[in-house]
């Protein structure tokens, strides 16, 4: 047996804890009287915060909330976009001058705001079905190769349709409140059913077309990128996938629904142009 396990062990007595004599001279000075063992007795010692208390407590936790809610918007796309980009001055110009324009003398100020609100709407609809359909998406397919353009309109598509039925739903809403507002003189019920149609195509589109169709393009560009395909700049090379059923049975599939979008996408730049038309009519009157 070693010498570890012979060697006596001397068990060292608790070394009892050092009283403070200032403040024993304290209790018996005011005549405190504690128990650390009795309960009630610390309860009525014990300390009970005051309205200033509660309210320093309430005020930290919500100064903790205020921070953390700065930093997640610090982390935001749209407090990046607003501090970093030229975009928001864009939108503050315009905002200028509309507010300028109302303020101007003459006609009512709240019929001259929805109208305004209705011409604008519907050039700014205009003005994005243009520059996606006619500029963005040919310059951009015969210029980068097939995945890249792709990838680009994954993440542009329903963006588009989101905004476009927006832009299209607030013309609506516009254009009625400024026939309310005239008790409905010269009223053209041809712009309202272009308005409606435009709203209803676009937001059809969005809700039930735009996610099946990249849901099969993602399906389609992930077996493209197994056979080695997709790199191709303006056209489309199947190769040896022209003779996979798999594949044919998608891009069928893909093809679908990317026409069924085109032609509603046609059909809702065709009123939208018939629909500028109106205005300007308005305007010869």
């Amino acid at each position: 047996m070693c010498n570890m396990c012979t060697r006596d062990v001397t068990l060292e007595a608790p070394t009892p804890p050092k009283v403070s004599r200032t403040l024993e001279r304290m209790k018996l000075k005011h005549n405190i009287t504690t128990d650390p063992v009795n309960e009630e007795k610390q309860r009525e010692v014990e300390y009970q915060p005051d309205l200033l208390a509660v309210s320093t407590q309430y005020t930290k936790i919500a100064y903790d909330v205020f921070k953390q809610a700065v930093v997640r918007l610090q982390e935001s796309k749209a407090y990046v976009i607003a501090t970093r980009t030229s975009q928001p001055f864009h939108v503050a110009l315009a905002l200028l001058v509309l507010l300028a324009w109302m303020s101007r003398p003459g006609s009512a100020s709240n019929v001259r705001g929805w109208r305004a609100l209705y011409v604008g709407a519907v050039a700014t609809h205009l003005g994005a079905q243009i520059w996606m359909t006619l500029v963005s998406g040919i310059v951009l397919y015969f210029s980068l190769p097939r995945h890249e353009f792709g990838r680009v309109q994954t993440i542009l598509f329903p963006i588009y349709y989101a905004f476009n039925a927006c832009m299209s739903l607030l013309g609506l809403l516009a254009y009625l409140r400024t026939q309310c507002l005239t008790e409905f003189e010269n009223t053209s019920w041809i712009q309202l059913a272009l308005l409606l149609a435009v709203f209803s195509i676009e937001a059809y589109v969005r809700l039930r077309l735009v996610r099946p169709m990249l849901r099969a393009k993602h399906v389609k560009t992930q077996m493209e990128e197994s056979a080695g395909g997709g790199q191709e700049v303006g056209r489309l090379i199947l190769g040896e996938l022209a003779h996979c059923p798999r594949y044919i049975r998608v891009l069928k599939t893909f093809r679908a629904y990317h026409s069924s979008i085109a032609m509603g996408t046609m059909i809702s730049l065709g009123c939208s142009l018939y629909s500028t038309m109106i205005i300007v009519d308005s305007m010869c009157q």
